[in-house]
């Protein structure tokens, strides 16, 4: 009986400590809004005009897995992006993003840059 107590309970407190699926999304698309608006800045900047950005840029997520068990100890959470920015030029970032449990963020580990226009537009 003794034993049952204590793996409820640790099962409780392991309940209580994940986060909601709800609040990593929300604070995905936060993220993900910022590096939007980031890389537009940086590309105004760099050239000193708006002329080739698109009117509205965007981003699509094109992959998100939640992770559970033993993989979700360290990363929660997976999201692969492309940002679109560009008008006249066939080109988008892609990011990807992980979840880190201990920080309760979004971590970018890589950007690179793809030849290709948004096949859904």
């Amino acid at each position: 009986m003794r034993l049952l107590v204590c793996v409820l309970t640790f099962a409780a407190f392991l309940v209580g400590c994940s986060e909601p699926t709800e609040r990593i999304e929300n604070k995905l698309t936060n993220y993900l809004q910022d590096d939007l608006k980031f890389m537009v800045a940086e590309t105004i900047k760099s050239s000193k005009t708006r002329e080739g950005l698109l009117d509205t840029p965007y981003y699509r997520v094109k992959d998100f897995r939640l992770f559970d068990g033993a993989e979700a100890r360290i990363y929660a959470a997976y999201a692969e992006v492309d940002f679109f920015i560009y008008k006249d030029i066939a080109m988008h970032e892609k990011r990807k993003y992980r979840y880190d449990v201990n920080t309760r963020g979004w971590d970018r580990y890589k950007k690179e840059w793809k030849f290709g226009a948004d096949t859904l537009r």
